[in-house]
């Protein structure tokens, strides 16, 4: 005999009761990934440099470096072109899955952007970390999609459930669609967002420009220089990117490799000898900066360093494996470096 009511949806239930509806180890991975990535999103637009070409932690830069082998590099390139916005995209986006999750706001479509996201940066970001416990965007995939299964288990239980009652209850109790409730906790999270988006840039300070990012090449020889005669024949072949009259003994420049385009360092160890390596941290992907009084290369991400002197080995840090190696010579008939094919 079936029931004298049937089975209907539920209406979402409120923030309270989103929270007291779940067991404790979904409570805590809730309170975890909403309040991180709440977090991360404001903390890359609180930073001065995210949106600012030519500083160490600009977002176009590190989507340059994220598709270096990458699986998914493909469909990285064209949010290169516009790499503000995608900056902004992406922190807003952040922010307002972590919003949505901790209010309980379409907890399961959270959840799955959530997994979405991290999933990219785990197949970008951090897909070169080794071993792959070391990166933490795969651990937060795992977390969202766990977080997600358990939302679907709460889910089923409640599906099960025959709704019995009077004829208020169950009208209490029906599917509403998107009705006004769910509208304005849509725009709670929308306005959350932009809120705290606005109030994480207004905290942000000046950018450092160019003074932390490491120098480009000079087109010419600087004054007091000697330059070669115009007649000389190059001897060694390549693309030249600097000169040895640019590059002080202890200094380094920046370029991108000629070969793929990925951003890199010059390195002048003597008079003589110089080195060029890749600027891809072999952690988790972020661009290392030359720090001349120590002579070494820093990453500013986890604090990964590596000598240029003995092959960009890592000599302090996360970093599992040296930098990759950029072959380069120096032209004796000319005195410029170039990248050898």
């Amino acid at each position: 005999m079936p029931p004298p009511y049937p089975s209907v949806r539920r209406v979402p239930p409120n923030v309270a009761a989103s929270w007291l509806r779940q067991s404790w180890p979904l409570r805590i991975l809730r309170g975890f990934l909403g309040a991180t990535f709440v977090y991360a999103g404001m903390q890359k637009l609180a930073d001065p440099n995210f949106l600012h070409p030519g500083t160490p932690d600009f977002i176009g830069s590190q989507l340059q470096a994220f598709a270096q082998g990458s699986p998914i590099h493909a469909f990285l390139p064209p949010f290169g072109h516009l790499p503000a916005l995608t900056g902004v995209g992406i922190a807003l986006l952040e922010m307002a899955i972590g919003l949505a999750t901790l209010l309980g706001i379409a907890p399961m479509l959270s959840a799955a952007l959530g997994f979405a996201v991290n999933l990219v940066l785990f197949l970008s970001a951090t897909w070169h970390v080794h071993p792959y416990f070391l990166g933490s965007d795969s651990m937060y995939a795992i977390g969202w999609a766990a977080y997600f299964a358990g939302l679907v288990e709460i889910e089923r239980t409640v599906r099960a459930v025959p709704v019995q009652g009077s004829r208020r209850r169950r009208a209490a109790l029906q599917d509403e669609g998107f009705g006004r409730r769910e509208f304005l906790r849509g725009a709670v999270v929308g306005v959350g967002t932009i809120v705290l988006g606005g109030s994480a840039s207004a905290l942000a300070g000046t950018s450092t420009g160019n003074r932390t990012a490491l120098p480009r090449p000079a087109p010419s020889a600087q004054p007091g220089s000697s330059p070669k005669p115009a007649s000389s024949t190059p001897i060694v072949h390549g693309t030249p990117i600097a000169t040895l009259d640019n590059v002080p003994v202890g200094g380094a420049v920046g370029f991108n490799d000629p070969a793929d385009g990925t951003p890199s360092v010059l390195v002048r160890l003597s008079d003589t000898r110089v080195a060029a390596f890749s600027r891809v941290c072999t952690h988790a992907g972020c661009l290392v900066q030359y720090d001349q009084s120590s002579r070494i290369l820093v990453c500013p991400c986890h604090g990964a360093e590596f000598d240029p002197s003995r092959q960009a080995e890592p000599i302090a840090g996360p970093a599992p494996t040296a930098l990759h190696p950029v072959p380069v010579a120096v032209d004796p008939a000319t005195g410029k470096v170039v990248a050898t094919d």
